[in-house]
């Protein structure tokens, strides 16, 4: 299928807006504030005495409906100041795919001593970062996240281009029984130790042995995997410690790649 991509303007905002109206995500504010962002209520039950009871028969959430438009306030608001970028990919015509980047100041907008060093740029010489993807369920594992970063590549060119980062899975691991194991004995249990011995590692030249992550058939981690980005000309550094698991029963590593655009 050929796919075509715009950059998110406020000529193609409905569509940005229309295509998170049909995925789960978080509009992409996580990176760009260093966290979600959270609605007044500290349980489920102040939420909805907040916004109202949910109703699963006619699948209506209003806190759901209330963090996501606040979500696309927020984003809005950035787009407006010239502070957020992406690419969405479109197929006949619709946008099915998403792909977030950005200046390192802007990402996140405001940094503090709040947010996780996962969330911050790993190398002070960066001037980009590319950091997540979004696909509509219905066009996965059809090339449309590579075509986002194509698109990003391109655009960052446009912009002046510097040294891009990124930190996507080292490579990804379907495995159908984890899950299951996980949803039968508890993520911790003994059944999970033994089925994690022969978790798949591999070696990365010069940079160290890496932990796969796991992936479905359909899915993938949303900042991508580092094949994705050796072929558009990223490469490998070391390990990205802060963004990598380092808990036995959740194994994965995440490499950081740069590239000069």
């Amino acid at each position: 299928m050929r796919f075509t991509t715009k950059d998110l303007s406020k000529r193609t905002w409905r569509d940005f807006a229309t295509f998170f109206s049909q995925v789960h995500g978080c509009a992409c504010t996580l990176y760009s504030f260093g966290r979600h962002l959270t609605l007044p209520g500290k349980n489920a039950a102040e939420r909805a005495e907040l916004y109202g009871p949910p109703d699963r028969s006619r699948k209506h959430f209003p806190a759901q409906e209330q963090r996501r438009a606040q979500e696309m306030a927020a984003v809005k608001e950035l787009l407006d100041q010239g502070r957020f970028h992406g690419i969405l990919v479109y197929a006949d015509g619709e946008p099915v795919g998403w792909c977030q980047y950005g200046r390192v100041e802007d990402l996140p907008i405001d940094p503090d001593d709040r947010i996780e060093e996962k969330m911050l740029a790993r190398d002070p010489t960066s001037v980009w970062r590319i950091t997540c993807f979004t696909t509509r369920i219905d066009y996965r594992r059809q090339g449309v996240a590579s075509t986002a970063l194509a698109g990003a590549v391109e655009a960052i060119r446009r912009r002046g281009g510097g040294w891009v980062e990124a930190s996507p899975l080292a490579f990804a691991h379907h495995d159908p029984e984890l899950p299951k194991l996980r949803r039968t004995f508890r993520w911790r249990s003994d059944e999970v130790r033994e089925h994690l011995k022969d978790w798949p590692e591999r070696e990365i030249p010069g940079v160290g042995c890496f932990k796969a992550g796991l992936a479905s058939n359909r899915t993938v981690d949303h900042r991508g995997t580092m094949s994705m980005f050796e072929r558009v000309g990223f490469h490998p550094v070391r390990r990205d410690e802060p963004a990598s698991s380092h808990q036995w029963w959740a194994p994965h590593d995440r490499v950081l790649m740069r590239m000069k655009v």
